[in-house]
């Protein structure tokens, strides 16, 4: 199970649809234009390029097959790279993170096309022993966090503000043997470290695979839920009527094998339109976590 933790990645291009193998989409439309699509590099946490380009060829092939747009992927630097390439001409559309979208999304030509729906809410958890004597953050003394490699960049958004909060001395990032969600839970389990940092979601799934592990965990602090990922556009890079087909062939790929297939490897069940809903949901992010300052 360490393995599979290992190469989960947050929102829609987590390493596991490398597994997809490249077959035909069912329900394919004839592609509207071909497009340059950004994403920023920490939803691969570090992942070497190859295996970046190979995970998203079945992002790109259900973009062209099934929401008819034939789409080349560019990895940049942060948001602020993607959101200024988008801006500027260079891409069509982008992949953010929710709470990324929300530092961004003041800009006017920025257009929200489809918003992710996880399968579970987009939380980051401080889990520690049931026997734990901790009664908040602000207990966890010294090195005492475990933070699994290729954490989720909502969590660590999360850490940062917990950290800048808690005394001086506390929550410091403790060492465990392995580096996995996994290890890091065990390590919580068995009482070799106080707290885990962890997703919501790889908390469930972690209790679910090992329960007799998992009912040794507690969860003494959380995150508010973040907003989902969300594909976003250039205002004038697609026709209004190119927009609708892109935005329909997507929410409605769960309607397909492959659609599911990858859906569930992403750990979502699908995607959908950003509604005012997903606007208030972006604004409450933005006053809990504001965008950082530009340096």
């Amino acid at each position: 199970m360490g393995r599979v933790y290992a190469v989960i990645v947050c929102c829609l291009l987590p390493v596991a649809v490398a597994v997809v193998p490249s077959a035909p989409w069912a329900a394919a439309a004839e592609p509207v234009a071909p497009a340059r699509i950004g994403l920023p590099a920490n939803m691969f946490s570090g992942l070497p390029a190859p295996v970046v380009q190979r995970a998203s060829r079945p992002f790109q092939n259900m973009l062209e097959k099934q929401a008819g747009l034939k789409g080349e992927v560019t990895v940049g630097k942060d948001y602020v790279e993607i959101a200024e390439m988008l801006r500027g001409g260079k891409l069509e559309l982008a992949v953010f993170h929710g709470f990324e979208f929300a530092w961004v999304k003041q800009h006017p030509e920025l257009v929200p096309l489809v918003v992710t729906v996880p399968t579970n809410k987009l939380q980051a958890c401080l889990v520690v022993n049931v026997n734990s004597k901790a009664d908040g953050p602000h207990a966890l003394k010294g090195e005492s966090v475990a933070i699994p490699s290729g954490t989720k960049a909502h969590c660590q958004l999360y850490y940062d503000r917990l950290k800048g909060a808690a005394p001086a001395g506390c929550c410091e990032v403790a060492k465990v043997k392995g580096r996995t969600v996994e290890d890091a839970l065990d390590a919580v389990s068995d009482d070799e470290c106080p707290a885990a940092l962890v997703d919501a979601g790889a908390l469930v799934a972690y209790q679910k695979l090992k329960p007799g592990a998992g009912q040794q965990l507690k969860v003494l602090a959380q995150s508010e839920p973040f907003p989902p990922g969300v594909l976003v556009y250039r205002k004038g890079a697609l026709t209004e009527e190119a927009a609708k087909q892109v935005r329909d062939g997507l929410v409605k790929c769960v309607n397909t094998d492959e659609g599911q297939l990858l859906t569930s490897l992403w750990r979502l069940k699908g995607f959908e339109a950003a509604t005012q809903a997903y606007q208030l949901d972006l604004d409450k992010c933005l006053k809990v976590y504001p965008a950082p300052k530009q340096k």
